[in-house]
């Protein structure tokens, strides 16, 4: 059964759509900007298991980003404070005093700038694949793919949806990319993506306080090294790296990136009676303290 929807609405007046799952305490997923979409993304299994698997012991929140999916389509400010904006309509609506967030590629800088800012809010802090600086990321596939956006929509959708997914997925990918086109519309991703690329949160990395883990994928297209300096800018953030070439969590090995997640949000928690201690496996941890 899909979750219900509801909605925010931001302090410059934008609706954002959210749903809630499971009960426990609160982990708030930002959206797969900047394309988005709560309801069909429900078609796809992976996602479904991933969300699924995500609220089985907490309750998972999840967001359409403006401009893309349920949320209000017609806006025109894509910006860094625009997207925080989008946040904290989500979370002041559901009273949340404290939750996780967890922020992945381009809204790990929105959820870097929230943390900085409600240091009393954030429990723990969740980066998967992310960055501190967009323009770090920049690669010739990637200048390739933004000139496919400008002059071939549905070209540009559907290399999108191969490069996420991996081009083995061959109709998976098709309806990822089929689902990208209902989820934003060209111009819109156009716009967004120009804000994009300018988040700079690297002068916040000093000023998050919250426990931090930093996931990131080998051979995704832009560098470990950028991985590298996002943890490494935050007081004793932790880093691990895993196996595969997808940036998104529910692709190839993604019980790696559920284990490490659990693992990390169970620290300091007591362990069941009887409990085995947890071996974890697919992935290396590197500690980033004092830098």
């Amino acid at each position: 059964m899909e979750p219900r929807i509801q909605y925010a609405k931001t302090a410059d007046g934008v609706s954002i759509a959210f749903w809630t799952l499971g009960e426990g305490p609160p982990i708030v997923h930002t959206p797969s900007v900047p394309w988005s979409h709560l309801q069909l993304e429900w078609q796809f299994p992976e996602l479904r298991r991933w969300y699924e698997r995500l609220s089985e012991k907490r309750k998972l929140v999840r967001y359409d980003g403006r401009g893309s999916g349920l949320s209000d389509r017609d806006v025109s400010d894509y910006s860094l404070e625009a997207q925080v904006l989008d946040l904290e309509a989500v979370v002041d609506r559901l009273r949340l005093e404290r939750f996780t967030l967890f922020g992945l590629t381009y809204a790990g800088p929105v959820a870097v700038a929230y943390t900085a800012g409600h240091p009393e809010r954030v429990s723990q802090l969740l980066l998967f694949c992310s960055w501190a600086r967009t323009r770090d990321t920049a690669s010739p596939q990637f200048r390739a793919l933004r000139q496919l956006l400008d002059t071939d929509w549905e070209t540009y959708t559907e290399t999108a949806g191969h490069t996420a997914l991996g081009w083995s997925e061959g109709e998976q990918a098709h309806r990822a990319a089929a689902m990208l086109r209902e989820s934003v519309t060209q111009e819109a991703l156009q716009a967004a993506l120009r804000a994009y690329r300018e988040f700079d949160v690297t002068a916040l990395l000093p000023r998050v306080r919250s426990p931090t883990l930093v996931l990131h994928r080998r051979e995704v297209r832009f560098d470990v090294a950028v991985a590298r300096g996002l943890a490494s800018g935050i007081l004793d953030a932790r880093l691990v790296l895993l196996k595969g070439t997808s940036p998104a969590p529910w692709q190839e090995d993604m019980e790696a990136v559920l284990a490490a997640i659990d693992e990390f949000l169970s620290e300091g928690e007591p362990a069941p009676a009887g409990a085995e201690p947890h071996a974890a496996g697919g992935f290396c941890t590197i500690l980033f303290t004092d830098v």
